[in-house]
């Protein structure tokens, strides 16, 4: 776009109108999955913070906040944690601080101890998602993807493992020779080489140089970064997801080469600010990436939550491989693009629940047939209460009775009611395994999907993760202490189309929650032993089996047969 055209943008007056995945809302959006659909050009993914954090790896806030909290003069600890300088300066004067102070030589040592916590890092469904766009480019479409991250993690070759054989995944650093290598190792399409621009730090092994995360590192190698990500561009559809855009080494090139107009793509969801609300918040987030827009040469694109920003990433994968059924041109009911598959999929979950055409939540004779489901769902064979007593004889937790924890499940859709002729962005409650509601007056069953929500459904959706909160007791719930949530994803509702054992056609339909009479410790809080929920206890595979269970009992309750 020329500088001082109007904006292709999204509208801010739009964000809070409906679910903004949408090319008449973002026209941006609908060139993007043209642009990938078309597949004449190969695709670049540089990936950020933001594809970790969703696989629970710390922000790089965070892991220098975690770094300074290794400083062991309090004083001098206090002093850096309000320390409001930049964080490449922030960082090279902790890790200058710690080597002070007698601790680790190495910054790969210090990286490590702040970045990984005991648990076994595991992709996330922004990893997952990614990683089979890259497949699907590279062996189903038959063209070069590339794949960078500053990230320091092998979050994305332990995604892609899932879609190539092991021995073609390979990670690069720009260590001398890293670069030719990388490009190498790229040139046969059942390969693929993600390229570290910071460094690559394993959890166990050695590490990948050089290490870029202080301000000299960044002036020592930054040259030779802006050239790896020029050549990257060249040429390419490239599209940016869990960045902030802030980095000069990204700034460079994009700037360098913005007149060409090249094909290039950021994915953004609006970050939250505190004592702001998530509209106001957005509106400034648009209103300054016209900078993007305008001297870059990027195309932003807006998104309201992280499992939207995961959809658009899952369904670009899909229109790869559907590239004929994914065109908004499309009419009938064959048509994959994402407004009319969600159309579809929750009017087959709501029937499946018991509502009849329009409803919202199922009531009387329908209401008590779903709670009797969901007491079911619990039990089935690998369900949840399965999972956890086998759990719970490991650990030594009591469970059940009077005196042990127990558990319910409650069903959460996202809502099918229209608004501006988009889904409206909240969930409902349609049904739990421990009552039923004859009357829909008597169900609260709206919630709004989004940053500031206190439900722990919502904020599963809105971060498309797994979230843990706790409950303070009140009159009308008495019962219920600690809350477990996690996404629902339904496959191959549209197309029975494969990338590698997967789906390509994924869609997050709503949550299902695990509620527990027990409190779940949630930011290391400190909580009675006696009080303590067993998913407190659990480590990252135990945590995956019960995940595993959830999303069994969310199957089987939405579709029984």
């Amino acid at each position: 776009m020329a500088e001082g055209s109007p904006s292709r943008m999204l509208d801010p007056d739009l964000f809070d109108r409906g679910d903004i995945f949408c090319f008449d809302a973002q026209p941006y959006l609908g060139e993007l999955f043209e642009t990938v659909r078309a597949r004449k050009k190969p695709l670049t993914v540089v990936v950020g913070a933001g594809v970790s954090m969703n696989s629970s790896l710390p922000s790089w806030r965070d892991l220098i906040d975690k770094m300074t909290n290794e400083i062991k003069n309090a004083s001098t600890k206090k002093i850096a944690l309000r320390d409001d300088s930049d964080l490449m300066r922030k960082a090279e004067i902790v890790l200058q601080i710690l080597k002070d102070g007698g601790q680790d030589v190495e910054d790969h040592t210090i990286i490590r101890r702040a970045l990984y916590s005991d648990s076994h890092a595991t992709p996330g469904v922004l990893a997952d998602s990614i990683a089979r766009l890259v497949c699907a480019n590279r062996k189903y479409a038959g063209k070069r993807a590339r794949l960078l991250t500053t990230n320091f993690d092998e979050i994305l070759e332990a995604a892609l493992r899932a879609y190539f054989e092991e021995e073609d995944v390979e990670s690069f650093s720009l260590k001398p020779g890293g670069s030719s290598a990388w490009k190498a190792w790229d040139r046969r399409l059942g390969r693929i080489g993600v390229m570290h621009l910071h460094g690559l730090v394993r959890q166990d092994g050695d590490p990948e140089e050089p290490i870029v995360l202080t301000e000299s590192q960044f002036l020592k190698h930054g040259a030779q970064v802006r050239d790896v990500i020029s050549n990257a561009l060249e040429g390419a559809c490239t599209i940016f997801i869990g960045l902030g855009m802030s980095d000069p080494n990204l700034i460079g090139p994009l700037y360098a080469t913005a007149e060409a107009r090249p094909p290039r793509f950021s994915l953004v969801v609006p970050p939250g600010v505190n004592g702001v609300t998530t509209t106001e918040a957005a509106r400034y987030a648009i209103s300054s990436a016209r900078y993007l827009e305008d001297k870059l040469g990027l195309r932003p694109i807006f998104l309201k939550s992280y499992s939207q920003l995961n959809q658009v990433i899952s369904d670009l994968a899909l229109a790869v491989v559907e590239p004929r059924r994914y065109r908004p041109t499309v009419k009938s009911d064959a048509s994959l693009v994402y407004r009319r598959r969600l159309t579809r999929a929750l009017d087959d979950c709501y029937a499946g629940v018991g509502c009849g055409k329009g409803a919202e939540i199922p009531t009387g004779q329908a209401a008590e047939e779903l709670t009797t489901r969901l007491h079911l769902a619990l039990e089935i064979d690998d369900g949840p209460l399965q999972v956890l007593r086998e759990l719970a004889r490991q650990y030594g937790h009591p469970l059940g009775g009077g005196a042990g924890e127990n558990f319910g499940l409650f069903l959460w859709l996202r809502s099918r009611e229209l608004e501006d002729e988009r889904h409206r962005y909240i969930l409902n409650l349609v049904g739990t395994s421990v009552y039923a509601h004859r009357e829909d007056w008597s169900l609260r069953h709206h919630v709004k999907i989004s940053r500031e929500t206190e439900f722990a459904a919502a904020q599963a959706v809105f971060t498309g993760n797994v979230q843990a909160t706790n409950l303070t007791p009140t009159p009308i719930a008495q019962i219920w202490r600690g809350i477990f949530a996690t996404p629902i994803l339904l496959a191959g509702i549209g197309s029975d189309r494969m990338i590698g054992e997967d789906p390509a056609d994924v869609l997050t339909v709503g949550a299902i929650t695990l509620n527990s009479t027990f409190v779940i410790r949630t930011n290391g809080e400190r909580v009675a032993d006696e009080d303590l929920s067993l998913i407190s206890k659990l480590d990252s595979a135990a945590k995956n089996l019960l995940l595993d269970s959830l999303d069994k009992a969310a199957q089987y309750a939405i579709h029984p047969n």
